[in-house]
Formats: structure tokens, C-alpha cells, sequence
């Protein structure tokens, strides 16, 4: 009873605001976790402490989680959040670097250890189930310093997840080169002065209105995502002469670029506007809302065709059949539910059919396999595969007041942050051989899709830009 009122009282340390006004939000639930000998102790109670260290034994990591219930109101986006923390002591090192990830396995913080999240679940790594590292900050050493975090992209993704929580760890990410270095301690929610105790300040504003005259309202979404080219390996590439063809009749952006590197960071990017992810991870799943969900709550319908998928959902990889080409093996509302999972995401062998019956969904996705989308193939044999798989769906009735976004997933340098890639734009709205030379993302493209079916946007989407230089009325 005594740490729940503790909690409590440290609330109005936690704020929110709109128009000027703050509000309390909940104190978090904090606690350290520690590796080697002290895998299986939970240090719920004390300070929170990060520390690199080559012996497992000292490593720390700080964990928080903050309920954000409440605290974005309907109809309103995250502007800002930041995270401060006060330093109670530090090590040698006047400053060390420290960042932030999202923890994407809830925790129960007067049980986790290094080992378990809770009591009843263990994590799936030793450690806690991190996923991206999100924001990093230089943290001093001095006792009672104070070290802020811009943790804006985070909360924003962590707001569309069912119930909404920032889930975060503070992990020291810099070189080591003494012992004591890598060692920072923090006041947690239960420190005797309240104004030391962990703070996120989240800024509200109002959701950006679409704009119902520059977008047409299609009665379909398709996308096709491909693989692993630079802008200059498709395009003009005689190699490629159904994609030039498309180029010709139809729309190009020619400053488009990947998020970042590598796939499935940009696949999530695509679908949640958020990357949630750094790597290629196979079993990683965040419970953010994504944009099926949103399609769902609009009374519309989706389905994914994932080419060489060998049965519906299935979450076991192939020779050419890969989870991190499919984003929805990677949402829990969507893979931890096999019921909705296996109606929905499907081998690409029913397109031809459901095509065929005018039982297309209105959000159709498709992935290519690992040949079919030039990952592991030539590009000549996924121009081949487009040029038997997009007529179909442009001579149906179906793509009538449809779009086609023909998207490549990443390119091979890191300008733009995951290269200048493919973005063709297909649509009976899209004047023939238009070029777009503003610089966009996966982000914007999510956007247009949110934009022209009157959807929230997700995460980053909030800050991009619908396509609509490439529809005319």
C-alpha cells in the first residue's frame, strides 16, 4: 500500500498538456534489471541504474513503464514528449552516452528480473525484449544533473497500442574503458523529493484534418512492395520494361527513400508509421495499432497475399517465403489472433481467385517472394512477374477508383536514411508520365492511404504529407 501511494503521489511529475493546460499522468512502474549472479533479483524499490560493463555480472539496464491513459486526448496527436531523469550518482566519466529503446514485452516491475518479465512470463531474451533504440542523450555524472530525452517518436507509437503504454529501457550504449565508467544511477518513482523522480511531459495538439478535396476516396488500396533497389537499378533499366512502361502511363516519385535499414523496419514503417524494430528479427511483435486496424475500425476490409507463403499465416521461413517481408506476422492483434491471422494473411495463390469472384478486399497487399521481388533474383525476373501479376488487377473492374503504390522497401545506400528507391504511383486519377520530385517516404505513402479514407495517422505519418501531386480530379 505504501509504494502504491508513493507512486501516486509522484504524478504531477508526469504531465500532459493541450492548449497550455497540464494534467497528472500516472507515476511510472520502474525498476533495474541486472545480469550474471544477479539474473534472478528484482530491484523494484531502488534507484534505477544503467551500466556497461564486460562482465555480465554488472551490467544494469533502468526499465519504466508509464501509462498513458488518458493522456492523449481524442482527436489529438503527440507533438512532443520528453523523458527527464535525475542523476543521484555517477562514475569516473563526465558523460556517457545513454539511449532509450522500447520494451515490447509488458513487465511487472516488482517482479522482473533479468531473466523474467513477470512472475508468470519469462523474456524471450535474457536482458528484456528490447526493440529499436529510439533516441540516445549524454547523461552527466554530477549528483542531481538532470538528462532529457526526446522520446517523441516512441509515446506517439506507443499511443495507438491497446491499452497505451510507453514501455521504455534506459540502456548505456557508449565504449567502455574503465570498469566504474559505464556506471549512472537515477532516482526512481519512490525518491523522498518528488521533483527528482522520473518525468514525461507528452504536449498534445490537434489531429492535422485531411484535406476531402485533394485526395480521391478509392474504393481500393493495393500495394506491392519489392526489394533491394536504388532508384537507378529499375528505373531506365532496359532490364525493366514493363516498370518503364508503368513509368510512362502512370506516375514516378523521383526522390523517394527507404526509412532506414534493413526490410522489416521499413515494412512496419509502411504499415504502422513507426519502425519499432532494427533488425530482421523473426519472433519481434509490437502491439501498436497499425493500419489494418484502422481499416477495420472503418467498416473497410484487407487481406495480404504473401507469395510462396506455404499455408495462411504462417510464421515459418522458406527458401523463399520470409516473416521479414511481411509486417503482419510482426503486429500480436494480427498473429496472436490465428483466427483473424489465417483469414487474412494468405498464400498469394488465392489473388487469382478472389480477383476473378470480385471478392477483392478494400486494402489489398501483396508481397513478392525473395525472386519475385528482386531480393535474391535478377531485376528482369521480378519485372517479368509484374508484368503477369499488375495488368490483372488494372483490367479489373476492381481497380475502377483504385491505386496501386508499386514500392520498392529499401535501396543500397542510406541516403534519405534507406536510399532513393522505386515509388510508382498507379491510378485512373494519375496523369500519364508524371514525375514528382519532392523527397517522401514510406510515411507519406501511409498518410495518403490515412488521408483519403479519413483515418488518423499513425506515428510518424502524423508529420508527413499525402501524395496528392500525383491524383487529379
Amino acid at each position: 500500500m505504501l509504494k502504491s501511494i508513493t507512486r501516486l503521489a509522484a504524478a504531477s511529475l508526469c504531465v500532459w498538456s493541450i492548449a497550455g493546460v497540464a494534467a497528472p499522468l500516472p507515476a511510472p512502474a520502474d525498476t533495474t534489471i541486472r545480469g550474471g549472479t544477479y539474473a534472478s533479483t528484482n530491484f523494484d524499490g531502488n534507484l534505477l541504474v544503467t551500466r556497461a560493463s564486460s562482465d555480465p555480472t554488472f551490467v544494469r539496464k533502468a526499465l519504466l513503464d508509464f501509462d498513458l491513459t488518458g493522456a492523449i486526448p481524442s482527436g489529438s496527436v503527440v507533438q512532443s514528449a520528453a523523458l527527464t531523469m535525475t542523476v543521484h550518482w555517477g562514475g569516473a566519466a563526465a558523460a556517457r552516452s545513454v539511449g532509450v529503446f522500447d520494451v515490447t514485452t509488458p513487465f511487472v516491475a516488482s517482479q522482473a528480473t533479468w531473466d523474467v518479465a513477470s512472475a508468470t512470463r519469462p523474456w524471450n531474451k535474457p536482458g528484456g525484449d528490447l526493440g529499436r533504440e529510439w533516441t540516445r542523450t549524454s547523461v552527466p555524472n554530477g549528483a542531481g544533473a538532470r538528462a532529457a530525452f526526446d522520446v517523441t517518436a516512441l509515446v506517439r507509437a506507443a499511443a495507438t497500442a491497446s491499452p497505451p503504454h510507453a514501455r521504455l529501457a534506459l540502456v548505456d550504449v557508449d565504449t567502455l574503458t574503465a570498469a566504474r565508467d559505464g556506471y549512472r544511477d537515477y532516482f526512481g518513482s519512490e525518491a523522498t523529493d518528488p521533483a527528482t523522480r522520473p518525468s514525461l511531459a507528452i504536449t498534445t495538439g490537434p489531429a492535422p484534418t485531411p484535406s476531402p478535396s485533394s485526395l480521391p476516396s478509392f474504393s481500393r488500396v493495393f500495394v506491392i512492395v519489392m526489394e533491394n533497389k536504388e532508384f537507378a537499378d529499375v528505373i531506365g533499366n532496359a532490364a525493366a520494361p514493363y516498370i518503364n512502361s508503368l513509368v510512362s502511363q502512370y506516375g514516378l516519385a523521383t526522390a523517394y527513400t527507404g526509412v532506414t535499414h534493413p526490410s522489416l523496419p521499413n515494412y512496419m514503417a509502411l504499415t504502422g508509421g513507426q519502425t519499432f524494430f532494427t533488425t530482421d528479427c523473426i519472433t519481434c511483435r509490437t502491439p501498436a495499432r497499425h493500419v489494418v486496424d484502422q481499416l477495420v475500425d472503418s467498416g473497410r476490409t484487407w487481406k495480404a497475399y504473401m507469395d510462396s507463403m506455404p499455408t495462411a499465416c504462417s510464421t515459418t521461413d522458406t527458401s523463399l517465403y520470409v516473416q521479414k517481408h511481411n509486417p503482419f506476422a510482426h503486429y500480436t492483434d494480427v498473429v496472436g489472433d490465428t483466427t483473424r491471422c489465417v483469414r487474412h494473411v494468405v498464400p498469394f495463390t488465392q489473388f487469382s481467385a478472389d480477383l476473378s469472384a470480385g471478392a477483392l478486399a478494400n486494402f489489398v497487399w501483396i508481397t513478392p517472394d525473395m525472386c519475385h521481388d528482386m531480393h535474391s533474383c535478377s531485376v528482369s525476373t521480378g519485372d517479368t512477374w509484374l508484368s503477369h501479376v499488375v495488368p490483372s488487377i488494372l483490367a479489373s473492374p476492381a481497380f475502377n477508383n483504385a491505386v496501386l503504390f508499386l514500392l520498392w522497401d529499401e535501396g543500397t545506400t542510406t541516403t534519405g536514411g534507406g536510399g532513393v528507391i522505386p515509388a510508382i504511383v498507379v491510378s485512373p486519377f494519375t496523369p500519364p508520365g508524371l514525375r514528382v520530385s519532392r523527397p517522401m517516404n514510406h510515411y507519406d505513402t501511409l498518410r495518403t492511404i490515412e488521408d483519403a479514407w479519413k483515418l488518423p495517422p499513425l506515428g510518424n505519418a502524423a508529420a508527413a504529407s499525402a501524395l496528392t501531386e500525383f491524383f487529379r480530379p
